[in-house]
């Protein structure tokens, strides 16, 4: 009997390693894993799969729909007993839900894997809530697959807006006000890769309940409240930094440097632009750019230059400058600034425009008064070109930042709509939204993007919120 016979030999008598666990989990439970016909007293690492999940965009515009790539994580290093098994007890941490593959390995090479489906479910932070505050839902074990990453949540029978995890492990944070009248209101959570509520999920659906029958409807108490909430405001912005693929390339290389600090605000942010390094005791023409083009009409977007709206500025006889200047009202997204010489680009620098609340005219009315709504900094690409505004967690419409060639260019938009309802407070939201996608299933577009705050495409995009009280 050859040697190769004799390791066939033994190989047969060696018992198979498994790994048993649970079939179904959640973000947050905590599972065992049980191995068996391991070798003794030795280390085998307990690896879990899961994905990495983003957006897909092009040239910092184009959505292109979800992206998931699978990864892997070593989760434990457990030793195995005398008899080759092991227990291992592990917390479900934040990630995406669906079917994840659990391996034992032992020096790289896989002995024993199982499956392990995590279910998503949610919970809301608050039953009860003054009229104008917030509600706030959170989402655990979203996606990665169509008909698991796209809910829609309802107030009173009424879709208000999605909530997705494409970002953020799967998690999402969807924030949607208390509205009126005082009372009860019923709060729901639905799912459809269609981006509207399917309301057989819970009694007729192939994929079972939503949330595996975890608590998906709650009823909240709205009380009036001990003082007039804030009239209009806009979400805290955090500071941002130019997006690279809208920014502009000097003409030449050269050692001048620009900077503009800070990067990023609102139309209206005083701000100081800097250069160093620029030949001295020379003029050097500040130049702003905002965007031009037609996209839904097959016309480019391209940087345009706007001189009229920074200085000319003279270096010192070091080369170097510094000048205040007041950010100018224009559409959002980055601004390219330049610095040129001669018509020549030598060195540019860019400012991420946010957006902010023009007007905002009556806030007050009988029923029937005609609301207008100016805002600014609002960005051409496709995943913040579109507020969405909701009424009293109600959808009315959206409106779009059209940029359009030469004169044309929409610094600020405008919305008019007529209030509604019974005398008292009424309010509405303005949540981001995305106006197109190349891959439109699942159907994330020209909706209310509730999970805004941790999910949205590019750019954390804030909300924009008013309170409007109808007169008797």
């Amino acid at each position: 009997m050859g040697d190769s016979d004799i390791k066939t030999e033994r190989a047969d008598q060696q018992p198979s390693a498994t790994l048993a666990v649970s079939e179904e989990a959640y973000v947050g439970d905590t599972v065992a894993f049980e191995g068996h016909g391991l070798p003794p007293e030795t280390d085998v690492d307990l690896v879990w799969h899961t994905w990495d999940g983003s957006w897909g965009v092009l040239n910092g515009n184009d959505v292109t729909g979800t992206q998931y790539q699978p990864t892997t994580e070593t989760v434990a290093t457990v030793t195995t007993d005398a008899d080759g098994q092991l227990d291992h007890e592990w917390t479900i941490p934040d990630d995406y839900g669906g079917d994840h593959t659990v391996e034992l390995r032992i020096d790289g090479e896989t002995v024993a894997e199982a499956e392990l489906t995590v279910v998503p479910w949610f919970e809301l932070d608050r039953t009860t809530a003054e009229m104008g505050s917030f509600f706030e839902l959170r989402g655990y074990g979203i996606g990665p697959d169509d008909i698991h990453n796209n809910y829609q949540l309802t107030w009173d029978g009424t879709p208000t807006g999605f909530v997705t995890g494409v970002q953020n492990d799967g998690t999402a944070t969807a924030r949607f006000r208390a509205v009126g009248p005082p009372g009860e209101h019923i709060v729901r959570v639905y799912r459809n890769m269609l981006g509207v509520p399917f309301l057989q999920n819970n009694t007729q659906s192939a994929w079972g309940p939503v949330a595996g029958g975890r608590q998906t409807k709650w009823t909240v108490e709205v009380t009036e409240p001990d003082s007039r909430p804030e009239t209009m405001w806009v979400d805290d912005m955090p500071a941002e930094q130019p997006l690279p693929a809208h920014m502009l390339d000097p003409d030449e290389q050269t050692e001048a440097e620009l900077s503009v600090t800070p990067t990023s605000g609102q139309p209206g942010t005083e701000a100081v632009i800097e250069g160093r390094n620029f030949p001295a005791d020379t003029a050097v023409d500040l130049v702003w750019y905002t965007n031009e083009g037609i996209p839904f009409a097959g016309v480019e977007v391209t940087p345009a230059p706007r001189p009229e709206y920074l200085p000319t500025v003279v270096t010192d006889s070091e080369g170097a400058f510094e000048v205040d200047i007041t950010v100018p009202t224009d559409i959002g997204a980055t601004k390219p600034i330049a610095a040129e010489i001669d018509g020549r680009l030598v060195a540019t620098t860019g400012f991420v425009m946010q957006p902010k609340i023009e007007s905002f005219s009556p806030q007050s009315g009988p029923a029937g008064t005609e609301i207008e709504i100016e805002l600014s900094g609002i960005g051409w690409p496709k995943y913040e070109c579109t507020p969405y505004f909701v009424y009293d967690n109600r959808p009315l419409g959206y409106i779009c930042a059209n940029i359009g060639n030469g004169t044309n260019v929409q610094e600020v938009v405008r919305a008019k709509f007529r209030a509604y309802g019974d005398p008292g407070l009424h309010f509405i939201d303005v949540y981001p939204g995305i106006f197109a996608m190349e891959d439109d299933k699942p159907d994330f577009v020209l909706k209310p993007h509730l999970s805004y705050l941790d999910n949205h495409p590019v750019r954390p995009l804030p909300a924009m919120h008013f309170a409007f009280e109808i007169t008797e």
